[in-house]
């Protein structure tokens, strides 16, 4: 069994019982810091990727995931080589015109970001020794 799967069987085994909160990718914050609340609904892994739905759409892909604690009161991915982040413009409909992404490669010591953000221009603050991706 890979770590990939394992993280996904642990994140199933453990619902609905899983931290909720906000997304924060190597220290760079999901909207404001504490601001949104995001519920886990369930997890698949394939090939290397892990893949989170949460309860309002969005969807959390983790590339590769190392060493994870999951459970009521922690949710952290340690590393990965990627990390993308797709959600719904909350408040419109739920259509794919609506659909944004941020997306975080690793690539040695530098992070590379892709975002299709286009109502403001995101500053992402990021710190390689933080998770990959947490609920805080």
């Amino acid at each position: 069994m890979t770590n990939t799967e394992l993280i996904a069987i642990t994140i199933n085994n453990a619902l609905p019982r899983v931290k909720t909160g906000t997304l924060r990718t190597w220290g760079a914050w999901f909207g404001r810091p504490y601001d949104n609340c995001h519920a886990i609904v369930q997890a698949k892994a394939e090939n290397g990727l892990l893949t989170i739905e949460f309860n309002e759409g969005e969807t959390l892909q983790v590339w590769e995931p190392t060493t994870a604690t999951i459970d009521l009161n922690t949710f952290r991915i340690a590393d990965a080589q990627r990390v993308r982040w797709e959600w719904f413009y909350y408040g419109r409909p739920k259509i794919l015109a609506n659909r944004y992404f941020q997306d975080f490669h690793a690539r040695g010591a530098a992070t590379e970001i892709e975002t299709n953000v286009d109502w403001y221009q995101p500053r992402f603050e990021i710190d390689r020794t933080l998770p990959a991706a947490e609920l805080l």
